[in-house]
């Protein structure tokens, strides 16, 4: 099977005339850095006395929907949220150090960026990722809007599109929420094959397109820029 299949082709060809305006999630499409998460996570939720997320199957469901709504609904307390944030935002910031690029990415976005205006969306903290990209030599993408900017991805999303009105918003994650909140922003939402969530978990959400490979990347964005 080809990167685009016969039905995203007619799907993408019959709806898509501008050209891509690439949003990117962050964690599990740049950054490497489940194994990291997990543990700070796990961790912090014990330290509460909920130790009921310290299976990968319980975490990686949280990322179905939206991260506190599914929290609420896995039955972390409410009033207990923000010093949960609170006690992870440091952990991140330490362990952030072992995080790298996903192989070959840095390169892939620094051919996409000239090409197309590039923005990350993310849960993540703004600095923190800007610092990352600088470290790692990704200096031409667009902008960074975190956590600290707006905490709702769906409202990030929508932003965007009205900074960039004449282009066809795209947003990659690699979880199943993500796909969720591109398709209630207005955005086309392509699956990352290669991040937390594997093929049947993104496909569950009906994305436009999932990329199995970051490899598919590149093409993909050629596929789809108006001829």
């Amino acid at each position: 099977m080809g990167i685009i299949t016969s039905v995203s082709a007619f799907r993408m060809k019959r709806h898509i005339n501008k050209p891509p305006l690439i949003l990117l999630d962050y964690d599990g499409v740049i950054a490497d850095s489940y194994e990291v998460y997990f543990r700070e996570f796990t961790n912090a939720c014990t330290k509460f006395g909920f130790d009921k997320l310290n299976s990968e199957e319980a975490f990686l469901r949280l990322f179905d929907g939206n991260l506190v709504a599914q929290l609420v609904k896995a039955g972390f307390p409410i009033r207990k949220l923000k010093q949960l944030a609170d006690e992870l935002k440091p952990q991140i910031e330490a362990a952030n150090a072992q995080i790298h690029p996903f192989p070959g990415i840095v390169q892939i976005l620094k051919v996409l960026s000239e090409k197309h205006p590039v923005l990350i969306i993310t849960a993540n903290d703004s600095a923190l990722v800007k610092n990352f990209l600088i470290e790692h030599g990704l200096r031409h993408i667009h902008d960074v809007v975190g956590s600290d900017t707006e905490t709702s991805k769906v409202k990030k999303i929508r932003a965007a599109r009205k900074r960039f009105m004449n282009y066809a918003p795209f947003y990659i994650g690699d979880t199943r929420g993500d796909m969720i909140e591109a398709k209630r922003a207005g955005a086309f939402p392509v699956g990352a094959g290669w991040g937390w969530h594997d093929h049947d978990r993104l496909q569950s959400a009906n994305p436009l397109h999932i990329l199995e490979k970051k490899e598919y990347l590149i093409p993909f964005f050629e596929y789809v820029s108006p001829d």
